[in-house]
């Protein structure tokens, strides 16, 4: 690490804003001396660090998180739990070391740096608030791993660099001691140029959402391999309560809240759906806490790709996002009855009649059969009922009755391998105003932090710890007027309906899989399990055409497979890093 460091992937994006060093070195090479004495250079360097925060908006494959819950379907899965496009891949990633190791150096040469105290200071309180994010991915993972916080040198025994695993408790403690400390160096706000820094407010923002995941798994999981995995059940309350903290914090400053540019809650005035629809598209609003920022074409990802609906996608891959029944029926009606459709022997005249009544954040979130999308309908019907009951589904083929009509709506649902199996897709992120994105040139933010998520960890952490119920009611109240859906009494507000709020509110943003886990109900709701769709079909009769529903599992959903969720995946195979490290314990039952 004395030698030299590259940064060419970073100085190829950002050499506009570095400064003369750069004239006088080669493009894709400059020394330690020349980074710790460029104010630009050591932003460069933080920007590589903050790169590695993960998420699941760029993930490499056609795999999102929402695929290993109950929300989504992938129309090209397998066994998704038992394979490698399973839980373990998800949940592997064998170079979070080395980052931590760059994130080290960063805090052990900071402070030789050109830099002004208060410019230290400052990149110093970030760095361990990335380093800090970089350790709650490993824990959420895997449960304890080594802590390590110096830079190993290359010159050092061999077994010295094997470093045991530490506790799960120890990691967590860890992580907390840094998100205090990092969110005391940090400033309230920087300037435009910098709004995607971390700032104090992100600091509290994942302290609110690590240490609610540490609460839940000292109430809910097992202590197991002398505390390597699982936290003792009589620490859940202090955690429920950094959690809460944290959460009050946030809320008190009174810098974030909820967006409700077009709608308002108070007079019910507006259109609630577009409002929510509009939180992911309309970038840097006041919801936001924390972002990964994209912009085309410098830095892009594939979700659009990915995700568009079979006859809008680009490329090839798209149709991932089929939301499954189970999901759609989360969805409560407005006047917060349950969702459940009553679809049975019944004929519709418009697809949207049988979810006329459902949660706002059901029509921003989900597109069903003629939802408006980019320039036009969506179309989805797996077939056509003749007047003699014949059953007309041939993807491609013209319907006799009526040439100008497919047997099949340009989206599916078809056993075809990049049309969506559910009946429904996703909408969430997709600017469905603008037109179709080209292959891989999406430029979404990816929303990692947002208000209402610190609404609902205050929520649950004030209901699970039985602390300030009244609190718990009015931070679901407030997510559930926002939504346009009737707000919740004292008495109908038990911890399935915190919940499922959490699982409406943040749907397909990367948290109800990690839900799954620390609240330990992974085993309970996936036992070879089968998600289901629910499938139109076009009656038609005398030139004119109706709808009707049928629910479909099986074969055609998941192609097959059913979905298992074991005792040991709540935390994940260390194979990989025990082949480097003979000194780490593998997890039980890998």
């Amino acid at each position: 690490m004395k030698s030299k460091i590259l940064l060419s992937f970073m100085l190829l994006a950002f050499m506009g804003c570095v400064d003369d060093v750069l004239d006088r070195k080669p493009l894709n090479l400059v020394s330690d001396a020349d980074v710790w004495q460029s104010t630009q250079l050591v932003d460069l360097y933080l920007v590589a660090l903050y790169d590695n925060i993960p998420t699941g908006m760029a993930r490499g494959g056609a795999a999102f998180e929402f695929h290993y819950t109950d929300e989504a379907s992938h129309p090209y899965a397998g066994s998704i739990f038992v394979s490698d496009y399973g839980i373990q891949a998800l949940a592997l990633n064998t170079t979070m070391y080395s980052w931590i190791r760059k994130a080290n150096y960063f805090l052990e040469m900071i402070p030789t740096s050109a830099l002004t105290a208060e410019e230290i200071a400052t990149r110093t309180a970030e760095c361990r608030f990335i380093r800090a994010y970089y350790y709650f991915d490993l824990v959420k993972k895997y449960g304890g791993m080594p802590i390590i916080t110096e830079v190993q040198g290359f010159d050092t025994d061999i077994e010295a660099l094997r470093v045991s695993r530490n506790t799960e408790k120890e990691v967590y403690d860890y992580i907390l001691a840094e998100l205090d400390a990092a969110a005391a160096g940090l400033p309230e706000s920087w300037d435009a140029t910098n709004s995607n820094r971390a700032t104090k407010w992100s600091a509290l923002a994942l302290k609110s959402r690590s240490m609610l995941y540490a609460a839940s798994i000292a109430k809910y999981g097992a202590v197991q391999l002398n505390g390597l995995i699982g936290i003792p059940a009589d620490q859940a309350l202090q955690y429920y309560r950094h959690s809460l903290d944290a959460s009050k914090a946030i809320v008190d400053g009174k810098k974030y809240s909820l967006y409700a540019k077009s709608y308002d809650p108070e007079t019910g005035s507006g259109d609630p759906a577009a409002n929510y629809e509009s939180i992911f598209t309309d970038e840097n609003n006041v919801e936001v806490i924390f972002q990964k920022a994209y912009s085309d074409p410098n830095k892009t990802h594939l979700y659009d790709t990915y995700v568009l609906p079979h006859s809008f996608k680009p490329a090839c891959c798209g149709s991932v996002g089929s939301v499954t029944l189970e999901m759609v029926e989360s969805y409560e009606n407005i006047d917060g009855t349950p969702g459940k459709l009553d679809y049975e022997n019944k004929v519709f005249e418009t697809p949207d009649v049988l979810f006329k009544n459902k949660d706002p954040r059901f029509k921003a979130t989900v597109s069903r059969s003629e939802s408006p999308f980019i320039g036009r309908n969506i179309q989805i019907y797996r077939g056509i009922v003749a007047p003699n009951g014949t059953v007309y589904d041939a993807p491609g083929a013209d319907f006799p009755l009526d040439p100008s009509r497919k047997q099949v709506g340009l989206d599916g649902p078809a056993p075809l391998g990049d049309v969506g199996k559910t009946g429904f897709y996703l909408r969430k992120y997709i600017n469905t105003k603008g037109g179709i994105v080209p292959d891989g040139r999406s430029a979404q933010n990816y929303v990692d932090f947002r208000y209402a998520e610190i609404l609902l960890n205050l929520a649950e952490a004030n209901f699970e710890a039985n602390l300030d119920k009244a609190a718990a009611l009015n931070a679901i109240n407030q997510i559930r007027s926002r939504a346009g859906i009737a707000k919740l009494t004292t008495a109908q507000l038990t911890l399935e309906k915190v919940r499922n709020e959490r699982k409406i509110e943040l749907a397909f943003e990367d948290k109800r899989f990690w839900d799954m886990r620390r609240w330990r109900i992974g085993t309970s709701l996936f036992r070879n399990t089968q998600m289901h769709g629910l499938w139109p079909y076009l009656q038609y009769k005398d030139g004119n055409y109706k709808y009707t529903f049928r629910k479909q599992s099986g074969a055609p959903i998941d192609n097959g497979y059913t979905r298992l969720f074991q005792e040991r995946d709540y935390y994940s195979d260390l194979s990989a890093y025990i082949r480097s490290n003979a000194n780490i314990r593998n997890n039980p039952g890998w």
